[in-house]
């Protein structure tokens, strides 16, 4: 009866660590960011939730909060510094504010295809801005691909600089690009995303520098009406993880949520140029007026380039001579 009772004893106390040990490993991870679940942003997250959930066998949950719903895209990368949300994927040029290397990304005229950035930041050069990040409590996982920056206007579509003159221009945080309104003689209208639809509506802002993949998604062609594809920038997510909250996970939790993170930056890569293409084809059907630069009219731009690229920083200089060596090289 006692060596009965001790065996009893002793799978009751296994069962009961192997239990106890399970509800500890159970985790729910809050992902914040401020696209529409259509963008393709939105679908990413999605993606990247679902396979967290699949590699982990279920014990990893990825709790997704879009359109802005958890916290403003300007407070986003504070909050996971601190621990506050756990994932977050904001728009890189947020990210110049902590590291002014991220500007390189806005510069006019640095690409000549989105094809061409998509390739470059998939390599070394977006593994160094990634790495970067480790200092601040940040783990990067990947740069999600959204589209060409590109110029959108309520009226006609700006073709040239001096077309700027007097307007009154969205644009994300982003020194360079600041610096090339200003040399046009437009002013910079400095707003969150998720508040661009009213401010055009309401006549805060006339034009805005974004990309025509978060234009779409967003029914900013409802009051906008062109568009310029002049290249200004790359438009793209930095989609990063408090580091604290992966040092929580199990060996098996974090190898399965770092194969997630790593499919489905390559899934958003993969459909970056489809994903382009469909949103300049479908805002054309929806009567955006699309206006293709030549090669005489993108020279006319090139001034401004240069008085963006003075505004850039000794680091983001450093990081866009590395661009054009590696286009060089391609």
């Amino acid at each position: 009866m006692f060596i009965y009772l001790r065996r009893f004893a002793a799978t009751l106390l296994c069962t009961t660590a192997m239990l106890s040990t399970t509800y500890a490993a159970d985790i729910t991870l809050s992902f914040a960011h401020e696209a529409p679940e259509t963008a393709i942003k939105g679908q990413s997250a999605n993606k990247f939730a679902e396979l967290v959930n699949k590699y982990t066998n279920g014990t990893v949950t990825v709790q997704v909060f879009p359109s802005g719903q958890l916290i403003p895209t300007k407070d986003e990368i504070r909050a996971v510094a601190r621990g506050q949300v756990d994932i977050i994927a904001p728009y890189t040029s947020y990210f110049s504010s902590i590291d002014s290397a991220w500007d390189a990304l806005y510069q006019p005229l640095l690409f000549e295809t989105p094809g061409q950035a998509i390739n470059i930041f998939a390599g070394k050069i977006g593994d160094e801005l990634l790495g970067r990040l480790s200092s601040r409590g940040m783990t990067g996982l990947g740069i999600w691909h959204d589209g060409p920056v590109y110029l959108l206007s309520d009226g006609e579509p700006i073709k040239t600089p001096a077309e700027l003159k007097g307007r009154k221009v969205r644009v994300a945080p982003s020194r360079p690009l600041e610096a090339a309104l200003a040399a046009a003689g437009a002013s910079s209208v400095s707003i969150p995303a998720t508040e661009v639809y009213l401010a055009l509506q309401q006549g805060v802002a006339d034009s805005v520098i974004t990309t025509p993949t978060y234009a779409g998604p967003a029914k900013w062609d409802e009051v906008l009406a062109s568009g310029s594809k002049i290249i200004l920038g790359t438009g793209g997510y930095a989609f990063v993880a408090n580091t604290k909250t992966l040092d929580k996970l199990s060996e098996e939790q974090r190898a399965g949520f770092m194969r997630a993170a790593e499919e489905t930056t390559q899934w958003n890569r993969e459909r970056a140029l489809e994903n382009i293409a469909h949103w300049e084809e479908t805002l054309a059907n929806k009567g955006l007026t699309w206006y293709e630069p030549s090669e005489e009219v993108l020279k006319k731009w090139e001034p401004i380039a240069e008085a963006a690229e003075k505004a850039q920083s000794s680091e983001a200089k450093k990081l866009i001579k590395q661009i054009r060596n590696s286009k060089d090289s391609q």
